[in-house]
């Protein structure tokens, strides 16, 4: 994965956007100079664009009502339906489980706005199988993630739509297709509200998403909009792990046992350190090159090599930008972009410090 990766801190953003028009949203994030470009989500141009519905096409038992702005457990016809799902789940017929164009507008907009063009790596995102078992349930308020069959469906559904997505985006990828796996949820892991999900059944769901991927010939990568326990989420065996380091960067730093098994393996720490918050307009490149040496130092401090931290290091964006205006989401894409040069050209000036000191 270290020679798939060979840009110095590459950059790529998360997936939501804040804009409803999918041509113009591609060509947003084509102008913004990614190292590594992803397809756009766009929550607010449709109900199915959204975390939950975008990818509840084709699981059993459940109705999506965009007057409701979600989706509902429908569990009458189960054990029907759920014969049906693994049918179609065993065939392994491509474009079976595509994620429908209503759905990811800015995917196909993405693609035909690319088409001829090829990068080193693009990237994908999936709803995680966590967030998406708890954000979907019945009238009896029970949530999905209740129902181990239903658990075990939705882990493959969502395999199966990211494998789909390697493949579909495979054509503009040189070396290969990332596909973030987007938990939210496992920011409030262990919290009163969730004491029912257990490390086990998060290895479980989350890593048969991270297989398929990587059976895919995908790189795998988590990304959570927030906290969470770093030891739990490594433990996946995840290739990139991605997470809001703007406000919980140096809480890594109480995991270096499993960050350094991270780094050992060739994976990456994706830095969420440009925030997608109105944070954003009164940051610079020099001020989130501070808090970025703060992370870093904070590891550092623990005993890691700062070297290969910065060597197997990405950054990007907080989270997705999709709540905030146009124009700050273009600022978001811009601090990035500056700050990749602000970080690159102080390495280098180190770099020949050292030189000179020799």
């Amino acid at each position: 994965m270290t020679r798939t990766l060979d840009a110095a801190l590459p950059t790529t953003g998360i997936g939501s956007l804040p804009l409803t028009d999918a041509e113009e949203a591609a060509s947003f994030v084509l102008e913004a100079d990614l190292t590594i470009p992803f397809w756009p989500q766009l929550p607010n141009r449709y109900f199915l664009e959204q975390m939950i519905p975008q990818y509840s096409g084709g699981m059993p038992c459940v109705l999506p009502v965009p007057s409701d702005g979600k989706v509902v457990l429908e569990p009458a016809a189960q054990y029907r339906e759920l014969e049906k799902f693994y049918e179609k789940y065993l065939s392994e017929e491509p474009g079976a489980f595509a994620v429908a164009q209503e759905a990811a507008a800015g995917l196909y907009a993405f693609e035909r706005s690319a088409a001829g063009r090829t990068w080193p790596v693009v990237k994908g995102q999936v709803t995680g199988p966590v967030t998406f078992c708890t954000g979907i349930s019945g009238p009896d308020k029970k949530p999905l993630y209740a129902d181990e069959e239903l658990r075990d469906a939705a882990a493959k559904l969502l395999c199966r739509k990211a494998q789909w997505q390697v493949d579909r985006l495979g054509s503009l990828a040189s070396k290969a297709v990332m596909i973030f796996v987007d938990e939210p949820v496992l920011a409030a892991y262990g919290s009163s509200a969730y004491l029912g999900i257990s490390a086990g059944d998060v290895h479980e769901l989350v890593g048969e998403v991270l297989e398929g991927i990587h059976s895919a010939g995908g790189i795998t990568g988590i990304h959570v909009c927030g906290n969470s326990d770093w030891g739990m989420v490594l433990r996946t065996g995840v290739q990139v792990l991605n997470f809001d380091a703007y406000q919980f960067g140096t809480r890594l730093a109480l995991y270096p046992e499993a960050v350094q098994a991270l780094l050992q393996r060739g994976g990456y720490v994706a830095w969420g350190i440009v925030p997608t918050t109105p944070a954003v307009e009164k940051e610079t490149p020099d001020s989130l090159a501070r808090r970025f040496d703060g992370c870093i130092d904070a590891l550092a401090d623990k005993g890691l090599s700062r070297e290969l931290l910065l060597d197997h290091s990405m950054i990007t964006p907080s989270c997705g930008a999709g709540s905030l205006s146009p124009k700050a989401a273009g600022r978001v894409f811009e601090l990035l972009g500056q700050l990749r040069e602000r970080l690159l050209g102080a390495a280098s000036s180190q770099a020949q410090s050292r030189q000179r000191r020799r």
